[in-house]
């Protein structure tokens, strides 16, 4: 019986890191698939893909496990289809997609996750100089990663600043200011960083 209490409160206590890292990985996956798949398939949770013969995202997170998804990105999907380019995927890309994929079929809106909200705030409006996921380099290399940021400074002491705006002593960098649910949101994906 305690062994069985040890192992609940263990899997509980594991289970808000787990779903940060999720997080960050689907956000990552939603990154990648955009980038590099949106042009022919449907990466959202609804609507038609571009190109007819793509398969939207959310049916193929139908038709196939995680393992399936994971070895397909992982050997090669350009022999399954002649238009599809070659594409080295990484094992972690390879991850990243297939949660991303897989969270589509699940039923769960992507957009509804206030981490994956705060994930598309920051590539619109931070993107362009800092890195925001978890192994990028920054595109302006005096522009800190936010996942050291993260390490400096707790995500929650962000939240004044967010609303205020944030101002540095960097003259390229805007002023930004959020309004309060992008706030939550930004905070959120953040911590997925930490």
């Amino acid at each position: 019986m305690r062994l069985i209490l040890v192992l609940v409160t263990l899997v509980l206590a594991a289970s808000p890191v787990l779903a940060q890292d999720n997080a960050a990985q689907i956000a990552e996956g939603k990154r990648l698939a955009e980038i590099n798949c949106a042009r022919c398939h449907n990466v959202a949770s609804e609507g038609e893909s571009p190109l007819t013969d793509a398969p939207p995202f959310r049916d193929i997170s139908r038709n196939y496990d995680r393992e399936e998804l994971i070895d397909g990105f992982m050997e090669g999907l350009a022999v399954r289809h002649p238009l599809m380019p070659d594409w080295d995927v990484t094992e972690p890309q390879s991850e990243a997609l297939t949660a991303f994929v897989m969270s589509l079929g699940s039923g769960s809106k992507t957009a509804d996750d206030p981490a994956l909200q705060g994930f598309d705030l920051l590539r619109t409006n931070c993107a362009r100089c800092h890195a925001i996921d978890a192994a990028s380099q920054s595109p302006e290399p005096k522009a800190p990663a936010f996942r050291d940021v993260v390490k400096k400074y707790d995500p929650d002491a962000l939240e004044e600043a967010l609303a205020e705006g944030i101002v540095t002593g960097h003259e390229k960098m805007p002023e930004f200011a959020f309004e309060p649910q992008e706030i939550t949101a930004i905070i959120a994906y953040l911590d997925t960083l930490k």
